[in-house]
């Protein structure tokens, strides 16, 4: 079995992560042009944490966490706002290894609490020791 790694994404990485992102978008259209624009501002962006997994040389998992200074938890939360593994990568650890990993670093810049809205992994997460507190309510602006 190939070894993962854990990085920061580069911009190199931009094919991989938008194919990625393709498989992962269920209520979204992922656009190029758009992904080109705020790709790279992400991976500038200091309240934003954007990594791939590497296996064998290929992005096989990337994950999107994002800072926001709050009131009401008296300081940093990070939200793990996507998170997408190759499906014929699932189950190896390599989704359960990103998390871990943007704990960490969420820890590191000094948040107080990691979020996650999800539909789909609500096993994967409470196996995490993520626990339930809220609804998640959207209302799209661009229509």
């Amino acid at each position: 079995m190939n070894q993962t790694g854990v990085r920061a994404a580069l911009l190199s990485d931009a094919d991989a992560v938008f194919r990625l992102l393709g498989r992962f978008a269920t209520s979204y259209d992922p656009v190029r042009s758009r992904f080109d624009t705020n790709y790279p501002r992400l991976i500038e962006n200091e309240s934003s944490d954007l990594m791939v997994a590497e296996r064998g040389g290929q992005v096989v998992d990337y994950i999107l966490a994002s800072d926001s200074l709050t009131l009401f938890a008296n300081g940093l939360v990070t939200e793990l706002v996507e998170l997408y593994v190759d499906e014929e990568h699932r189950g190896e650890g390599i989704g359960r290894n990103l998390v871990e990993q943007a704990m960490g670093r969420a820890k590191d810049r000094g948040a107080v609490e990691v979020t996650v809205p999800t539909r789909r992994a609500r096993e994967f997460y409470l196996a995490r020791g993520f626990e339930l507190t809220a609804e998640f309510f959207k209302l799209s602006l661009s229509k």
